[in-house]
């Protein structure tokens, strides 16, 4: 008899009510990551060493440790990941229609911005295993990254922090998980279908002419949380932001040129400061809209530049940016925090 398998296994989530942190909740969305990121139950043991003992005798379970767990899937234009944007971010505004026409499917906008702080915003997870069910009864969304990964396919990796793994729930069972929502395979976000584009902060908006060819541009968004225990429970405390929130923002180039030579270099000495923005065009919902995923940086600072050598001739520059505050908004980006996700999909749904 053979055991139970990654293709057996299935990820569902939903979004707990505010300030409910411990308490499950039915999961209701189903999601493709490509593990558990190693969830599991982790209890500390506490002995006594105290003098008079030949051997350790009977110990006894103090505090559980805090899953800190990264979860990794394909990015897609249209699948339940739009929450957990939303929940690591804080703000979704409201959602709009972007295109709406007679016969045609409708397309709707749907903005992300940075919150100060995402107090009360988490989720419970549960994972069918087949021979049980772990859930995870409350996590908080600290932070995300977009990458590249294999044959140019952007790869979405979510940071959680949570209570503690049980696998003896009444909340989510496998019919809980099974009576998810769950979207499709496809609508894969790629490379190819993407755009990277940057100009000086002081100059117009972001035009075709500023495309800038990138060989990878990495996203990492993340904003420290703590992990308290207290009094009367063994599980953490529900984190809040413990520091600034992170964003930066990596770029690969291609074999060195003006543009990736020059002007960074010129940059870093002079302290220049960046805007950019990343687009992801998919295939058209409507005769006017195709499925889109955009970041926006109001205010990039180059922290790094480095040439390194990979191969004869080969100058590949590497960039890292760190997005902040900027003073006013930039021509072209009507706000000022670090950063600004959109999309534009067929889910009208708001993300909370």
């Amino acid at each position: 008899m053979s055991g139970v398998t990654g293709r057996d296994a299935r990820i569902a989530f939903a979004k707990f009510t505010t300030n409910s942190w411990g308490v499950a909740i039915a999961v209701t969305k189903g999601a493709y990551f490509a593990s558990d990121g190693g969830l599991t139950y982790q209890p500390q043991r506490v002995n006594d060493e105290a003098f008079g003992q030949a051997f350790l005798g009977a110990g006894d379970f103090g505090d559980v440790t805090a899953p800190d767990l990264t979860w990794t899937g394909r990015d897609r234009y249209d699948d339940h990941s739009y929450i957990l944007e939303a929940c690591a971010m804080g703000s979704p505004a409201a959602v709009t229609i972007s295109t709406s026409a007679v016969g045609q499917v409708t397309s709707w906008s749907h903005v992300f911005n940075l919150a100060p702080s995402i107090d009360g915003l988490g989720i419970t997870a549960a994972i069918d295993k087949v021979l049980f069910v772990d859930e995870l009864t409350s996590a908080k969304i600290y932070g995300f990254s977009t990458a590249v990964g294999d044959a140019g396919v952007m790869d979405k990796s979510f940071k959680l922090m949570g209570t503690q793994a049980t696998a003896i729930s009444s909340t989510n069972t496998r019919s809980t998980v099974a009576d998810s929502n769950w979207p499709a395979f496809s609508n894969r976000v790629f490379r190819k279908q993407g755009t990277f584009r940057m100009n000086r902060q002081s100059a117009g908006a972001l035009a075709a002419g500023d495309a800038v060819a990138a060989e990878t541009v990495t996203h990492e968004f993340e904003r420290p949380q703590d992990g308290p225990h207290v009094f009367g429970q063994a599980y953490i405390y529900e984190p809040a932001d413990n520091g600034f929130p992170t964003v930066q923002v990596k770029v690969g180039y291609p074999r060195m040129n003006t543009v990736t030579a020059n002007s960074l270099y010129a940059s870093l000495r002079d302290n220049t400061s960046w805007k950019a923005d990343v687009i992801f065009l998919g295939t058209f919902i409507n005769s006017t809209d195709k499925y889109t995923e955009k970041y926006e940086y109001p205010s990039l600072e180059l922290d790094e530049w480095s040439a390194p050598l990979s191969g004869a001739n080969q100058v590949k520059p590497m960039a890292t940016f760190r997005a902040k505050l900027a003073a006013t908004s930039p021509t072209g980006m009507a706000f000022v925090n670090p950063f600004r996700l959109t999309r534009i999909m067929t889910n009208s749904t708001v993300a909370f």
